[in-house]
């Protein structure tokens, strides 16, 4: 069965810039997602801006294609991510793990951390964000019901704010519930929009950072996830992890004066990472 995986990683229609982190036995792969890229097209064959170019079954919820050797393959979204947020994206080669999994992540049992640089600093270092946010219910594109009050609750932390560049703050953010742009919101409704946020964000301050930067993508980013679950008899742990991308630590590290440098190199956003991964 592991040789059957691997085959069909081997095979999978990566679209430019996505790329494969990790996968394990019974079939759960982590892939790396750019910005830009949608975890599925919203169309049956619309598949030229998401993570694989292959159709999308949206009932099945799982992009199929036929392989050089005439077969049918497919495989199972898990779990998405907005377009313009970068990292982590879990799917699965079978069915049963992808059910498996998608049951972990509806019983909170599945651990995920984002890195986001936000504009100015919360309040408070640490703590927890609970919020009542308002979400339509939708088919598709068509609002079915508007306004449903849902909980969001997100754990942070204040990691870095640095002195003489902008008013930023790089903030590590734990989710403890999946709502629809619950980061982005929260982040928003707590005074510290995301930087490059097109939506919720402080607008003259993105242009200011694209000004200065040349940096226009949003600076959010799935660092971590951490499953624990139970598949067919045995008991297993995945992990994945992303390195933050360089454009962090380029706004990290702004000084009026200084140029502004696009070829960061990648050590510098490994050691970012690691630095504040507690």
């Amino acid at each position: 069965m592991y040789d059957l995986h691997n085959k069909l990683i081997d095979d999978l229609p990566l679209n430019e810039g996505v790329s494969v982190l990790t996968h394990n036995k019974d079939g759960l792969l982590a892939l790396e997602k750019p910005i830009g890229l949608m975890s599925h097209p919203n169309t049956y064959r619309d598949n030229k801006k998401s993570i694989l170019t292959a159709d999308y079954d949206l009932e099945e919820q799982c992009y199929k294609w036929i392989n050089s050797a005439g077969s049918l393959n497919c495989v199972w979204l898990i779990n998405r991510l907005d377009s313009p947020t970068s990292g982590i994206i879990l799917l699965g080669l079978n069915s049963a793990i992808s059910d498996s999994i998608k049951i972990e992540f509806a019983s909170r049992n599945v651990s995920k951390v984002y890195y986001a640089i936000v504009r100015e600093k919360p309040r408070r270092p640490t703590g927890t964000w609970e919020d009542r946010l308002l979400k339509d219910i939708r088919n598709g594109k068509q609002v079915v019901k508007k306004a449903k009050i849902v909980k969001a609750k997100t754990r942070y932390k204040a990691l870095q704010s640095p002195i003489g560049g902008f008013p930023v703050t790089l903030m590590k953010l734990m989710p403890l519930t999946g709502r629809t742009h619950q980061l982005r919101i929260q982040c928003q409704k707590h005074g510290v929009p995301i930087v490059g946020d097109r939506s919720y964000g402080h607008f003259p301050f993105n242009r200011e950072v694209v000004a200065h930067t040349k940096i226009k993508r949003m600076l959010l980013h799935a660092a971590e996830t951490h499953v624990h679950y139970s598949y067919k008899g045995h008991v297993r742990d995945f992990s994945a992890i992303s390195e933050l991308p360089p454009e962090f630590k380029e706004v990290l590290d702004y000084r009026p004066g200084r140029k502004s440098s696009r070829t960061v190199p990648n050590d510098g956003s490994v050691q970012l990472t690691r630095r504040f991964k507690s």
